[in-house]
């Protein structure tokens, strides 16, 4: 199965740092070197970058060198050949319209560029809420979404409302918009709104789970979307 990693910008400077310093040196920095790179005063918060590259696969560690760092994946950018970094922009709800959506960016998902098919423009959007759990979208997942308005009846969709940011099910009937829940508690109910007072910002094609981000993690994709097309 392949492989996706979560990394935050700073374990990004970091592993770019590591593959920079290592192809010049010959050799992995030190941890003091490190924190004077990133002005980071305490060793600890160097400490606690390596173990998670370390956790992610992306490099390994001697524990019994002084300069024991080896990068097992990435090129000289920090990013390997075979992935493609994606953006997670903000997040939207999937109860109610109290999450904001947002133009910024503050971490990206490293996923195998096999699973993108012809798609190029891609974006990661975090879940909020349970409205959409029997889509088999939970708080807290991440859902890759199309950044398209092309989108059709039953689509899982990221719509715009106003400022705010949703994912529901799409259905349009006579320029009118429902965006409906699926979640078959009754507790959440469609937003109907007229085709002029919002936006698909794209479309969901597939889902990754928000638990631990390990090897072999399981990705699941919607009915009519195969990465391999």
């Amino acid at each position: 199965m392949a492989r996706h990693t979560k990394i935050t910008p700073a374990q990004q400077e970091t592993f770019s740092y590591l593959k920079k310093y290592i192809a010049k040196n010959s050799e992995s920095p030190t941890i003091l070197d490190m924190s004077k790179e990133f002005g980071l005063r305490s060793l600890r918060s160097v400490t606690q970058r390596i173990e998670a590259l370390e956790r992610k696969g992306l490099i390994m560690r001697d524990p019994f060198q002084h300069r024991g760092i080896q990068v097992l994946m990435g090129d000289s950018s920090g990013i390997s050949s075979g992935t493609i970094q994606i953006p997670v922009i903000a997040s939207a709800g999937c109860d109610a319209m109290e999450v904001y959506a947002q133009d910024e960016f503050g971490e990206y998902i490293l996923v195998d560029k096999n699973l993108l098919s012809v798609h190029t423009n891609i974006a990661a959007i975090k879940a909020v809420g349970d409205s959409m759990q029997d889509a088999g979208i939970r708080n807290g997942d991440y859902v890759i979404v199309e950044v398209t308005d092309a989108v059709d009846n039953g689509d899982r969709v990221v719509a715009i409302i106003g400022n705010m940011a949703v994912i529901k099910q799409y259905k349009k009937v006579e320029g009118v918009v429902y965006l409906n829940p699926e979640n078959n508690s009754g507790e959440y109910h469609p937003i109907i709104v007229g085709q002029e007072d919002s936006k698909i910002f794209g479309k969901v094609l597939s889902i990754i789970p928000g638990t631990e981000w390990v090897d072999d993690i399981k990705i699941e994709y919607y009915p009519g979307y195969s990465p391999n097309r």
